[in-house]
């Protein structure tokens, strides 16, 4: 049995780029463990959930007041968001017991390659043999993405890595294309409906359970072609 370790900059990218890949390795009897290494607190989400702009799911300016809940702070939308994302890992069907809080977790957008580094290693020490699974560094995605892809390439080329893939996120197929590398699919053929149910824990809205559908909010687009479509890509290094 391989383990395998996914590196995920934010809570949802473990559904949305990571999600089929995960499901596939577990439906070979893989062990997956799954990190995550920013905090998901800066999210505009907050600022449309509190009513200070229009939210971009309902189209509309959300009254907390109305729909029953406090205005947020950043500390509850890291809460909020890990509920998000510990939900989605269970509907993927990754144990509780591998799923991890980095203890080099950072305040999500400030991530450099070093603070990558030390997530990676933290990891590495614990599972020496394992894959690892980053974000690619192509394409000129999200800063906490390509960090790590970019960390991910230093230690393998260190001999700290023996085995790495860089997953591609959807959005940014066509520009991590032009690097000219093959890009190669990876699906569940046999659950990959879990992949989508890990992807509707982050559409729920239910402010009475402390469920603000914020991964929804925050990339409607990207979820519905995830839910339409959950295959992950990734290239070699």
């Amino acid at each position: 049995m391989a383990v395998n370790l996914f590196f995920i900059p934010h809570q949802d990218d473990e559904a949305l780029t990571f999600g089929a890949a995960i499901r596939n390795h577990l439906d070979v009897g893989d062990e997956c463990r799954v990190i995550i290494y920013t905090d998901g607190s800066t999210s505009n989400v907050r600022r449309q959930l509190n009513g200070e702009i229009k939210s971009a799911l309902y189209r509309k300016t959300l009254n907390p007041a109305e729909e029953g809940y406090k205005p947020l702070q950043e500390q509850d939308m890291t809460a909020y968001r890990n509920d998000e994302f510990l939900r989605s890992c269970k509907a993927l069907g990754v144990p509780d017991k591998h799923i991890h809080f980095s203890r080099h977790l950072v305040k999500d957008g400030t991530t450099t390659v070093e603070s990558c580094e030390k997530v990676l290693q933290e990891f590495l020490e614990r599972y020496p043999e394992a894959r690892v699974k980053v974000f690619t560094d192509l394409g000129g995605n999200h800063r906490d993405h390509a960090n790590m892809g970019t960390a991910g390439r230093n230690l393998l080329r260190s001999g700290a890595i023996r085995d790495l893939r860089l997953y591609v996120e959807p959005y940014n197929l066509r520009n991590a294309k032009k690097a000219g590398i093959p890009i190669h699919k990876e699906k569940s053929a046999t659950h990959a409906e879990k992949v989508v149910d890990a992807l509707k824990e982050y559409t729920k809205w239910n402010p009475a359970l402390q469920q603000f559908a914020i991964g929804y909010h925050s990339v409607k687009k990207c979820f519905d072609a995830a839910m339409a479509r959950p295959i992950s890509y990734y290239h070699k290094p």
